[in-house]
């Protein structure tokens, strides 16, 4: 190629020069002819800048800011405040931290109209809008509680002045409210949105003396940011100034600027083609590449050095650099524009100018992101994440706003926000609403509605996947791991900011933010997080020779001891404050060794595993953020939202019930059934549409796939830990609670959208689940103690539904006979209620009239009310006959453990029904006072708990007598004969407290205390019937008769108690006086008068009833000094060694169970004299 002589190639790019001079400033076309000559040099493109921008001064009238005193900065005063409040370090926004908090800012106005707004982070109780500097708060008064304060709160939809009134319209996170003041008319107006809610107040006092301030009354954990004008206002109303006075001469010479810096992007952004002589043209606009690079930035220098101070002011960047990135965005959609701009200011601005610029640039975006009114389509939320995708694909820009702006100046995870439109705009999209979840069928003729109602679905799905993708998208260029070959990556960067953000939203965190991630912004960080990791799949895992793919992806439990492991304010498995000192040490000699290694490795260029195997540990590190992220805040927002389901539920049985007794009313009362129902109707029109959002973005399939991949990872993460042996102990405790909550969301919260059967392979992953809970729930690697209630917990809930009930009887064997193992431990130093609750749950639906869901008494005496509200349910019976079979032979095969475990229940069971009886005596003793006595609610509660454990561990010994009767009744087992007297014992004890007529238990009853409501005599009569039909009807003839002599020859055992059941005769009848005879009696209890028992059980107890009366022999008298002075009714038949008490066998039996001190004496007791040997202790 030959070459343009130097003369030639320098009178051309002159040339160029001077066309692109006239082409840029003056706004002409370039001409075809470039050799043409023109006013405006170079040598006096300063001077032209100048005086252009000198002619922008002297045209602007400076406003008047007559009316107004204070700052001209206006913020939050935080020396007004009452009550305590996190403030943002620019005061503008504040967050309430104590009971009602108020606020006022630092300017007032006296005339005029003013105007500022406050952007809400929250939607809960807040009074927003003027005070006088006359008016005094409290944490129970705030604005609009005192005269000459004037409030507005969208929560209760109310206006507030000393009095108040129904006023405006329900607000919403993220909503704009404007507050102006009209001091010429008096009056004050609110808008949200834009859009005006009519004059709040019209007689506002205004004269000497009088300014108002713009403030603030914040509940607790409410917050909200202020704009009084620091930055454009997003909705001004006509007339009205904001607070805060801005010279408008800056924007204007920022407008000219940036309009010149697009006219000269074409230009530059053609010159760094770097085009070759040959491709020299002078015609049109291909002029633009006959220039260098560095003429053109000879060009830009003088506009940018004038530009640069004013990128300093958010106001400037909001007025003219926003708008002018968004015309650049508009013409060139792939991001290039703004790329190439990005280019120039990085080239020819101060680097803290350009920082300054892309702080500015970043908080506008994010602020206009979260504030832009929400459409149907999204306009504006996608548009903002276009541009913002555009910044973060410039190199520099990227890792200087992920180094000091998007995790410290902002909470970028706002950005990954979804926020739901409100009900008018949702009314525009599902116009045909149809109940999804109405629990009864459909009629036949709602199928073209629910067609309707399931495209409008479709399409607010299709809206939010689009924002979806966009936000994916910036976190991929976020998340860019090739940019900085020989430092940190800007994956590095996100990831040391991601688990600082992590740490600052951890319980106990020492970080004071204004307000921490909202669980609505965690779930959807989460998802988008989740996407993002699946896209860094597969990776190969260095240490083990692995390919981690999504299928198979977990954490090593190494990893633990070194990476995710040694982080301090992890709590783990085992409890460990720390790591030993000679883990740490090793794992940080083995991490300096491999750096070193590595390090001399690329200093001689050698390829290595080294890079492959930090990328696996990106993901470790990405995917246990995740994992924290999703424990820490995302799944509270799953259960948020489905209390809204559920309230649509009640709602929907409300109106079902409101029809049912229209049918039946007469004319007045269906006038007012009808007119309540239209308002139900009305409230189930906006839920439906509501839920119809939470189907197709928040419950969707394709979240319920991302908390399923979660779930597999979490499971397969911990399954492998496990097998490692010891290192279980130091996986972190949120990997466990994650797992928990993650199955607890797939299986109640996204039903009925999305269920979890409908997921190939979800039974299996269910056994896996159960099988980690039943190995690890009395795992003694298990030592945090948080750790253990909550896998306890996790296995009890675990036992209710019929589906994860089948999902353990298919756990390998070994885990099933583990689990047996575990629950069936003696009930000592251990907490043990969860524990026999589980082993209730599994018997529930087999024992005797124990089949209900709600208990028979309440259904009759609150028969009136609609029982599915008023009454609380007990989960539906589902008995596993698979368990109770493992439980019995367990207790066949060992039987002195089984003795033992037995007599713990015995003694639980001893101890629970005790403090019930003497709560009761004391409720009794109150009641016979002559003076008003109020029982504290705290003691109502213990007595319930008391007798909800008595019924647990009735019911638990109603099971062990029938899976495994020889343990009690086989005299050959050991000390079976002291746990049938010990059994006998206890169910005379709770039969003659319990039928007693004049007792404390039947008064009690007869008051019905609120708070006691389950305490009646069904429960407690029912499981001890229970008990014994098994023990005197079932069996051999030698077990029944056996049993049934030692229950005659218990002392305390009274007929009377047992003819009770079947409405008989009652302990304690007799001592009625006369008097109180002539009083109505309540109706006599009896078994056969409850539709639960059925008709076999009934009978059964007429065969108890008999069996007894026919055996029933007379008591013999016995010498008083021969009774034993611990019981007073048997004699004395055993003699302790060497101290040389006595009493009766049985007494003593029992107490040696628990302590082997003598009774009387306190010596050790080394044998009995009748040669018994000692029970288990």
């Amino acid at each position: 190629m030959e070459s343009w002589p130097l003369n030639v190639m320098t009178s051309r790019r002159n040339a160029w020069l001077e066309a692109m001079l006239e082409y840029v400033f003056v706004k002409r076309q370039v001409p075809s002819d470039v050799q043409e000559k023109t006013l405006l040099k170079l040598e006096n493109l300063d001077d032209f800048i100048d005086s252009e921008l000198e002619n922008i001064s002297k045209g602007q009238v400076t406003e008047n800011d007559y009316g107004r005193l204070g700052d001209h900065h206006v913020t939050f005063d935080i020396c007004t405040n009452v009550g305590t409040f996190i403030v943002d370090k620019d005061r503008l926004g504040v967050s309430s931290q104590s009971n009602f908090n108020t606020i006022r800012g630092t300017c007032c106005v006296f005339k005029g109209k003013w105007q500022y707004e406050l952007m809400l982070g929250s939607k809960g109780v807040m009074q927003v809008g003027w005070v006088t500097s006359n008016c005094k708060f409290s944490q129970e008064k705030g604005v609009g509680d005192t005269q000459d304060s004037y409030a507005y709160d969208g929560n209760r939809v109310r206006k507030w002045n000393v009095s108040t009134y129904k006023y405006g319209e329900p607000w919403l996170a993220g909503d704009v409210i404007g507050c102006c003041l009209d001091l010429d008319e008096g009056t004050v107006h609110f808008y949200r949105n834009g859009r005006s809610l009519g004059v709040a107040f019209d007689r506002v006092r205004a004269g000497p003396g009088l300014a108002y301030f713009p403030a603030v009354s914040l509940a607790f954990g409410e917050n909200l940011v202020a704009n009084f004008g620091a930055t454009p206002l997003r909705h001004p109303v006509e007339g009205h100034r904001p607070l805060e006075k801005l010279d408008p001469r800056e924007a204007e010479r920022a407008w000219t600027l940036v309009r010149w810096v697009k006219r000269l992007l074409p230009v530059y952004e053609e010159v760094q083609k770097g085009a070759v002589p040959s491709q020299y043209l002078t015609d049109g606009l291909d002029v633009f590449r006959q220039g260098t690079k560095a003429q053109a930035l000879l060009l830009a220098a003088p506009v940018l050095r004038r530009l640069g101070p004013l990128l300093a002011s958010s106001h400037v960047t909001e007025v003219s650099v926003l708008p002018f990135l968004f015309q650049v965005l508009d013409e060139n959609p792939d991001g290039g524009g703004v790329s190439v701009l990005l280019e120039l200011f990085w080239a020819l601005l101060e680097p803290l100018e350009v920082q300054r610029c892309l702080q500015n640039v970043a908080v506008a975006l994010l602020s206009g992101f979260r504030y832009s009114p929400c459409t149907p389509d999204l306009h504006h939320q996608k548009r903002h994440l276009s541009l913002f995708l555009s910044v973060v694909r410039h190199d520099s820009s990227r890792r200087y706003l992920l180094e000091n702006v998007l995790f410290d100046k902002i909470k970028f995870p706002l950005f990954m926000d979804v926020k739901p439109p409100d009900n008018e705009t949702l009314a525009t999209v599902v116009h045909d609403v149809w109940f999804e979840l109405m629990e009864e069928a459909h009629p036949t003729e709602e199928a073209y509605k629910k067609s309707l109602y399931a495209a409008s679905k479709q399409k607010l799905k299709s809206v939010a996947l689009e924002l979806e993708s966009l936000q994916l998208r910036i976190l991929e260029q976020l998340t860019t791991d090739d940019d900085a070959p020989q430092g940190q990556t800007s994956r590095d960067i996100f990831l040391a900011k991601f688990e600082d953000f992590i740490k600052e939203n951890s319980p106990g965190s020492r970080t004071v933010t204004l307000d921490l991630c909202p669980p609505s912004v965690a779930l959807n960080f989460f998802h988008r997080l989740v996407a993002l990791l699946r896209q860094c799949l597969p990776v190969l895992h260095a240490a083990s020779g692995k390919l981690l793919q999504a299928h198979s992806l977990y954490i090593p439990g190494d990893v633990f001891l070194s990476d995710i492991g040694v982080r301090g304010e992890v709590s783990r498995v085992g409890d460990f404050p720390e790591l030993p000192y000679d883990v740490a040490s090793n794992q940080q000699s083995n991490r300096t060794d491999e750096g070193h290694k590595a390090s001399v490795e690329l200093s001689s260029g050698t390829p290595n595993a080294f890079d492959k195997d930090r990328a696996s540990t990106k993901v470790f590190r990405l995917l246990d953020g995740i994992v924290r992220l999703y424990y820490l805040c995302s799944h509270a927002h799953f259960l948020k939202m489905n209390a809204v389901r559920e309230g649509m539920r009640d709602y929907l049985r409300a109106v079902q019930e409101v029809r049912r007794n229209s049918a039946l009313g007469e004319p007045d009362v269906v006038e007012a059934l009808t007119k309540a129902e239209e308002v139900f109707s009305d409230t189930l029109s906006q839920q439906a549409r509501q839920v119809a959002w939470l189907s197709a973005v928040v419950f969707s399939k394709e979240k319920q796939a991302d908390v399923y991949w979660l779930l597999r990872v979490v499971l397969l993460t911990l399954e492998e830990a496990s097998h490692s042996g010891a290192a279980f102990a130091f996986v972190p405790d949120y990997y466990v609670e994650s797992c928990i909550k993650l199955l607890t969301s797939l299986s109640f919260y996204f039903p009925p959208t999305c269920n979890l059967s409908d997921i190939p392979g979800h039974y299996n992953v269910l056994v896996r689940y159960s099988t980690f809970l039943a190995q690890h729930f009395a795992d003694p690697r298990v030592t945090n103690p948080d750790m253990k209630d909550a896998l306890l917990r996790a296995l009890a809930a675990h036992v209710c539904p019929p589906s994860t009930v089948r999902a353990l009887e298919c756990m390998p064997t070994e885990s099933s006979m583990a689990m047996i193992q575990a629950l069936l431990q003696p009930y000592k130093n251990r907490p043990w209620a969860q524990t026999n609750w589980i082993l209730m749950r599994l018997w529930k639906g087999c024992g005797f009239a124990f089949r209900f869901t709600i208990a028979p008494h309440l259904v009759q005496r609150m028969s009136s009310k609609p029982v599915e509200s008023a009454l609380p349910s007990h989960p539906a019976p589902c008995p596993s006959v698979f368990f109770q079979n493992h439980i019995g032979r367990w207790l066949e095969d060992h039987p002195d453990r089984a003795a033992a475990f037995l007599g713990s229940v015995l003694t639980q069971l001893n101890w629970a029904f005790s403090q019930f009886i003497s709560m009761l005596q004391e409720i009794q003793n109150a009641h016979f006072r002559p003076e008003r006595v109020f029982v504290d609610t705290r003691q109502l509660k213990i007595c319930a708990t008391c007798f909800d454990l008595s019924l647990g561990l009735l019911r638990v010994v109603e099971m062990v007598v029938n899976v495994a009767p020889s343990l009690v009744t086989h005299p050959g087992r050991p000390h079976s004969d002291l746990l049938l007297a010990r059994i006998c014992q206890l169910v005379s004890q709770v039969l003659n407290r319990v039928t007693s007529r004049c007792g404390c238990f039947d008064l009690v009853v007869g008051m019905d205390v609120a708070g006691l409501e389950a305490v009646d005599h069904f429960p407690i009569v029912a499981a001890v019937t229970g008990i014994l039909v098994a023990l005197l009807l079932r069996g051999s003839v030698d077990s029944r008769e056996n049993a049934l002599s030692v229950l005659l020859a218990e002392p305390s055992f009274q007929q009377s108690s047992l003819e009770f059941l079947l409405g008989g005769g009652s302990n304690g009848a007799a001592s009625l006086d006369a008097e109180d005879s002539a009083v109505p009696s309540p109706p006599l209890f009896s078994l056969a008068n409850y539709a639960e028992v059925k008709e076999e059980e009934v009978e059964q107890v007429r065969q108890l009833v008999q069996l007894v009366q026919g055996r029933q022999a007379p008591a013999t008298p016995l010498d008083e000094d021969q009774l034993c002075t611990i019981c007073y009714a048997q004699g004395n038949s055993v003699r302790f060694v060497p101290c040389g008490h006595q009493s009766c066998q049985l007494c003593i039996m029992t107490h040696l169970v628990n302590n082997r001190e003598c009774f009387f004496c306190k010596a050790l007791i080394e044998k009995l004299d009748s040669q018994r040997p000692l029970p288990p202790h």
